[in-house]
């Protein structure tokens, strides 16, 4: 199926108009970044592959009431966040995030682990960022619900302040003083073990 020049509004309007078959484009092009994102939150590939496949499913069953009124990616983003978190529920208070993450810094502000130290070729200092990273999860999983959601939409998916107002149907800036206050409370969290990790490394 030829999908070039076709924007996501033209296909979910095909899908609406009863070509079921024109869903799988919409599938395709959003698929992976859906189950990075519940991957990253649930911690457990197994979890996130079956989540992924209820919010498309979902998705599917509900895109009649898809008005366009926002991005497509927008609306399927709100549908995947309701059901990482009941599934979240289902998993327990126990199951921890473990998934491996990287963080990216899409305003050149300074993400909460700007300042991690490059290991380069060492095997010693690969293993510490091994540790250091385990121990930024552990930390991002002691944040509460919504901190840690802003984190993982914005300095892991890359989701502009913009389109991440309207996931969370609150104002931009409403979004980026939650988003600064959630940084710096992992910043918090980690600034002891860099300050002892920069001290052992000058040692």
């Amino acid at each position: 199926m030829d999908h070039e020049g076709k924007n996501d509004g033209e296909w979910v309007r095909k899908v609406q108009a009863g070509e079921t078959e024109a869903f799988e484009v919409l599938v395709r092009r959003h698929e992976k970044t859906i189950f990075n994102l519940l991957y990253r939150w649930l911690g457990d590939y197994d979890e996130a592959a079956e989540t992924a496949q209820e919010v498309f499913l979902s998705a599917y069953r509900s895109i009649r009431k898809f008005r366009g009124d926002s991005q497509f990616s927008t609306w399927l983003y709100r549908i995947a966040i309701n059901h990482a978190k009941n599934r979240q529920k289902g998993l327990g208070a126990s199951r921890h995030r473990l998934a491996p993450f990287e963080f990216s810094d899409p305003d050149g502000e300074g993400g909460p682990i700007a300042h991690l130290p490059d290991p380069g070729p060492d095997p010693v200092q690969e293993v510490e960022r091994m540790e250091t990273h385990e121990r930024v999860q552990k930390w991002l999983n002691g944040l509460n619900a919504d901190e840690a959601l802003l984190i993982l939409l914005h300095d892991l998916q890359d989701v502009p302040y913009e389109e991440m107002a309207h996931i969370l149907d609150i104002p931009v800036g409403t979004v980026k003083s939650r988003l600064h206050r959630a940084r710096h409370a992992l910043k918090a969290k980690l600034t002891p073990y860099f300050n002892s990790l920069r001290t052992k490394n000058e040692v």
